[in-house]
Parts: structure tokens; sequence; C-alpha cells
């Protein structure tokens, strides 16, 4: 593998394009400023040459000021220390990434800090496809035919060709699955920079940033059917573009995430999913911000916490999410069990109403906080689809909102969730008997917790301008 240090000469070419109205050279130095900002040994010369080289770019195109990428993590990631990867990295441990190959190399040095500038779109399957992981024993086909519904029935699938899809399905996660030790950040240095088909996994994983990168998420070739899963069985992907599971101080911020494989085909009339969920944050993982990032065009979104049974969540699944866009997607931006969720300036853009499931799903022992947030639909989305409960539990359950906006008109969930489920109405005792049997609490309490601070906050009327030209892999004004 070739290693090549990180030089502050090479500084205007780290990043993704910066304010859409900016010209080229603005764009890149704009982004190279704020990419760098945080990286300790980076600053200085790079930072300073790249901020004056946008600034004058702006000042003779007439631009607005471009927007900034911060320094460092704020909202939850930043707690107990913050995401300390993007300070005091050695030039040694400072890598540009163009290959799987050579990523492989660079996350080798396990624990050790160290900051990875990837150049353009990486393929982590490295151009393989289902012929280069399926087992011999495996046809699609014949899968299809053994385990319809009308033959197989309501019963989980066994025998030798669902022993054959497993096989070929560990096959291919031991090759596209990456795993990212800790102290590990990686930064856009081109436009297109990324990770395609494979899956970033942060498994015990701290101290990780990933920014300014382009997820277009993994294609599965070998989705399980489950004829248990809901009334009429699904196809189900375990596949996300990034995972944590077990980890905790983690900053994703300016990332664009969005399938190049979105599920389409239908099998047993149940759409044939190819991929899972976009980033998904599980098992116990903590401190976590999300933050400037585009999620477009999925289902699944995001799930942040994965079962009701997994009890060692509780206290933990700590997460910010604030300034998003969140385009077209169906349904989990997110959904939550167990954790306590604070969603500031997001910008939900939904799909058609037919397509739409909701947008933030109360799951067993979440604890929501919103704030300023807007959503934009189209006629036959009414502000009761926008929050969904699905705990077991109404009193399982905590979410508070405030200050904001449906297709401009002000809306308060937290009103139209206790709305569409009220308190039960309290039994009738007698006098002397009522001090023993208290009023039956609210089906729905306001959240508990008080958010860590997050910069940047604005009036719902300002989010849409602020999330659309600033979120995603790039640097807008």
């Amino acid at each position: 593998m070739r290693r090549r240090r990180v030089l502050c000469g090479a500084a205007g070419a780290v990043g993704a394009a910066g304010a859409r109205r900016v010209a080229g050279a603005a764009r890149m130095a704009t982004v190279a400023a704020g990419a760098i900002a945080g990286f300790g040994p980076l600053a200085g010369c790079a930072v300073a040459q790249a901020q004056a080289q946008a600034q004058a770019q702006v000042q003779t195109s007439g631009a607005a000021a471009p927007h900034r990428w911060p320094a460092e993590a704020d909202g939850f990631a930043a707690l107990d220390g913050g995401t300390a990867a993007l300070d005091g990295v050695a030039a040694a441990r400072r890598f540009d990434i163009r290959s799987r190959a050579e990523l492989d190399a660079a996350l080798r040095l396990g624990d050790q800090p160290k900051l990875l500038r990837i150049h353009g779109r990486i393929d982590l399957a490295v151009g393989r496809g289902a012929a280069a992981f399926a087992d011999p024993a495996f046809d699609f086909d014949a899968y299809c035919r053994a385990y319809a519904p009308e033959a197989w029935g309501r019963r989980p699938p066994t025998g030798a060709l669902e022993e054959a899809r497993q096989r070929s399905a560990r096959r291919q996660a031991e090759a596209v699955v990456v795993p990212l030790p800790p102290h590990t950040t990686l930064v856009g240095a081109t436009p297109d920079a990324g990770f395609a088909d494979g899956t970033l996994m942060l498994d015990g994983a701290h101290h990780v940033v990933l920014r300014g990168l382009h997820f277009h998420g993994v294609q599965d070739h070998f989705p399980a059917w489950d004829p248990l899963d809901g009334a009429r069985g699904e196809w189900n992907s375990d596949y996300d573009a990034v995972a944590l599971r077990r980890s905790h101080h983690v900053w994703v911020d300016h990332c664009h995430f969005e399938s190049a494989w979105p599920a389409r085909q239908q099998v047993f009339e149940r759409l044939l999913q190819s991929n899972d969920g976009l980033l998904d944050i599980t098992r116990a993982s903590d401190l976590v911000t999300v933050s400037w990032c585009r999620f477009a065009g999925h289902d699944k979104t995001m799930l942040i916490g994965g079962s009701d049974n997994h009890r060692d969540d509780d206290g933990r699944l700590r997460v910010s999410l604030h300034h998003n866009l969140w385009l077209r997607c169906a349904e989990r931006t997110p959904r939550v069990r167990y954790g306590r969720v604070h969603l500031a300036n997001n910008l939900f853009v939904l799909p058609a109403a037919g397509a739409y499931g909701y947008s933030i799903g109360l799951g067993h022992r979440a604890r929501i906080a919103c704030e300023a947030n807007v959503w934009e639909s189209g006629a036959g989305v009414a502000d009761a689809r926008l929050v969904r409960v699905l705990a077991r539990s109404l009193e399982d359950v905590q979410f508070s909102d405030s200050g904001s906006l449906h297709n401009g008109r002000a809306i308060r969930l937290g009103d139209v969730l206790r709305g569409a489920h009220p308190p039960p109405a309290a039994a009738a005792h007698p006098p002397a008997a009522a001090a023993a049997h208290p009023p039956p609490p609210a089906a729905v309490a306001p959240a508990d917790f008080a958010p860590p601070p997050v910069r940047g906050l604005v009036a719902a009327s300002e989010v849409a301008g602020l999330v659309r030209a600033g979120a995603g892999a790039h640097a807008s004004s």
C-alpha cells in the first residue's frame, strides 16, 4: 500500500464542494477550512489559506458567506470529553485513501489515532457481485419455489436451500462489512468521496468521526424470507450503510446517505429488500451526534435501539440529531427504543402520502425531545401521521415538542400525540377509597431529560432554507 502524508500545501483538496453559488475553487477551500479546523496538527496554514481563498471568491462573486463546518462535535457526542479522534493525529498516521486495499491497510493500525482522507467512491465489494459470494448449492428461483407461502406456509425456512442461503450471506458479509477501530476519523477529500456496496461497522468502537462522505448502501444478494414477520411475511436484509453497536463518542457530520440499490422488486407480493437501514445505532451505543446530514429515498432509514429485549440499552442510546435533511424517507427518521433522543432543526420533506408511513417512531421506553423541526408534505398527510407510537404500552414512552411547523403552520406534536392517545378514564371510587386509587397517568408523558446544547439552532421558519443549503457532503451557503 502507498501511504501518503497529508501536507499543509495540499489542504485545498480536503473536503467536498461548498456553497453552490460560489465558484469551484471557493467551494473546495471552504470545505478544506471546515474539515481541517478540528484536526489539531492539520490546522494553521492550511485553514488560513483555505479561508482566505474562500472569502476572496465570495467577495468577488457577490455570494453570501459560505456555511462553515464546525471544528468540534456538539450535542451528546460532546459529553465526557467529546470525540477526541479529531485531535493530535501524528503526521505518520494521516493517509490518503483511494482503494479498499489502502483502507484495509490503514485500519490495521487498530486503536491508534488515525486520519484517513477518502478520495473518490470506494467500492467495498471490489467489483464482486452475487456470483462471487453464492454457495454452489444456492439457487434463488429454487429458493422461492420451495418457500412460497402456498407451499411452505407460516413456519421458519429450514432445509438445504435455506442453509445454502445462509452460507452465501456469510460469505458476502465477510467480504463487504468493514470494521472501524477506535480513534478513527474518515473525511472526504473530493466531492464524490465515500463508500458503495458495503457497510462500515462500528462494533465496540469509540471516538470515531465520519465527515463529508457519501454512503451508497449495500446490495444484499441473499435476503432472508421470514414467513412469521407480520401478517403476510417479509423479506429482510441485515445490511446498513453505517452500523453502530456497543460504540460511543461517534460524530457523523455533513454526510449523504442514499442507497444505490433501493428495493423495487416484489416476491410473494412483498418487497424484496436489497438493504436495511442507512444508519442504525443499536446494542448499547451511546453519546452520538448526527449533524448536517442528508438521508434520501429510503424506507427503514434510521433505527435507534434494535429490540425491546435489549435491556442493556436502557440508560444509553443518547443521540443528538440536528440540522439533518430527511428527503422522501418513508419511515424511521428515526425509530427509537430505550434511547434519549434530541431532534432539533431537522427538515422532513415527505414522500407522497401513499408511500409514507411516519417520521418519528416511539418504541419501548423511548424518550424524545423535539425542537423547531419542519415538515413539508403534499396533500393527505395529517399532523397525527408525523409521530407514531410503536410501544406496547403508551405509558412506556415520553415525547415533547416545541416550535415545529408542518407546511408552514405551527404544530404542537406533543398535543397531537396526546390527542390521538388520551389517558384512560379514571374509575369511580367512593371518597373514602379515592386516596388509594390515584388517577391514571397521562398516556404519553413529556420527555424527562434536558438535551445538551447544539450549535446554530434557529426558529423553525428559518430551518428549510438553512438545512437545504447546508446539509450533506457539501458546505452550501
